[in-house]
């Protein structure tokens, strides 16, 4: 397995390039002060992201029919009208 050490600056700075050298396999070993902080490494073999549900939150999200109606007051408020 390939292991690099990199500072925390560098981590956040260019996370997404460690993020892809996770992803081809590479461990990224993150100092915090000279210290072990956390790893960035590849998820373990088999396992795989979990696919989305369309349509989970489905009969649970309702929209007022007046949605679109603005009230004048507040139109004038907006517009500085009084």
């Amino acid at each position: 397995m390939n292991k690099t050490t990199i500072p925390f600056t560098e981590a956040k700075a260019k996370l997404s390039r460690y993020g892809l050298l996770a992803e081809r396999g590479q461990t990224t070993l993150v100092l915090k002060h000279n210290r072990s902080a956390f790893l960035i490494a590849p998820l373990p073999q088999g396992t795989q992201a979990q696919p989305k549900t369309p349509g989970l939150a489905s009969g649970q999200i309702h929209m007022a029919p007046d949605f679109d109606a603005t009230p004048e007051d507040v139109i004038r408020d907006f517009e500085g009208a009084r």
